[in-house]
């Protein structure tokens, strides 16, 4: 019997439209799932112990040979309730800010908006919280479900992000070892999403964070702030990114994004037309 593909993915809310499908045991004589925080995920990969993950697109960078499953993201385009800046003063007198441990795409956002939108120059903290310092960079479920404290300037990342640039945003893809994706898995990923899509009401009754229960935000979350999709439009925006980034020395140069040979479909097809169109410029 061939060895299943692994797959790691993340467990947040806005993940379980992705996996819905492979929960359920959709190609589970074909795939591995498994969870960990995105951060870890990509430990994971560069340790080989993984073929796919979903990933934070900033880890591009770090893993260049790394392809793109076409069509699938976690992103947004306006705000997406669930990667905040949480400070305690106006983001004009935003002096430190504490970066997130789960999520390196975030942390890198919250540094390119401070560049290039608001105009500070914040120290950033890896091991800060909101008690040592001005701001926090907060993500996932525990940014989503509980209120900010009280008193406090909330700035939505993504939302900042498409005000500033007119773009989506791009969090995170399912990224995959060249010539590790085949036609089953690829077309797995796309139906246990098509499922999930279907299940969202399901999903939002049924998902709860600790003690936090709250169904209607959950649905509405799912349907209006996150975006599973990843075409031209989407692409364009982690180009813009990455350029970004590496404009002030978050990465050391802005990769690009290889779409799997994955020949079966015509959405593989516009990504690939679009991958190989010229580059937009910001």
């Amino acid at each position: 019997m061939a060895a299943r593909t692994r797959i790691g993915a993340v467990s947040y809310l806005n993940t379980r439209p992705l996996v819905f499908g492979l929960e359920q045991g959709l190609a589970e004589d074909k795939v591995e799932l498994s969870y960990d925080v995105p951060a870890k995920l990509a430990d994971r990969m560069l340790a080989d112990e993984l073929e796919i993950a979903l990933m934070p697109v900033i880890e591009l960078a770090k893993m260049p040979q790394l392809e793109i499953v076409p069509g699938l993201a976690i992103g947004t385009n306006g705000p997406s309730r669930s990667v905040l800046l949480i400070a305690k003063k106006s983001i004009d007198d935003v002096r430190t800010i504490a970066l997130d441990r789960e999520s390196r795409t975030s942390n890198a956002l919250v540094q390119v908006l401070c560049h290039r939108v608001w105009k500070i120059q914040p120290e950033f903290d890896a091991a800060g919280d909101l008690e040592s310092c001005d701001a926090v960079v907060s993500i996932g479920d525990k940014a989503l479900f509980p209120d900010p404290p009280d008193g406090c300037f909330v700035y939505d990342l993504g939302g900042v992000w498409t005000a500033a640039t007119g773009k989506p945003f791009v969090f995170a893809t399912w990224f995959v070892r060249p010539g590790a994706l085949d036609r089953d898995v690829y077309e797995a990923l796309h139906e246990s999403r098509r499922r999930g899509t279907e299940a969202i009401p399901l999903i939002a009754a049924d998902y709860s964070w600790g003690d936090y229960h709250n169904p209607r935000l959950a649905q509405t979350y799912l349907q209006k702030n996150i975006r599973h999709r990843l075409g031209s439009v989407e692409i364009d925006a982690m180009r813009d990114f990455y350029r970004s980034a590496a404009e002030i020395g978050i990465i050391d140069a802005a990769p690009e994004p290889k779409l799997a040979l994955t020949r079966w479909t015509s959405c593989h097809e516009a990504a690939q037309a679009a991958q190989e169109a010229p580059h937009a410029e910001s």
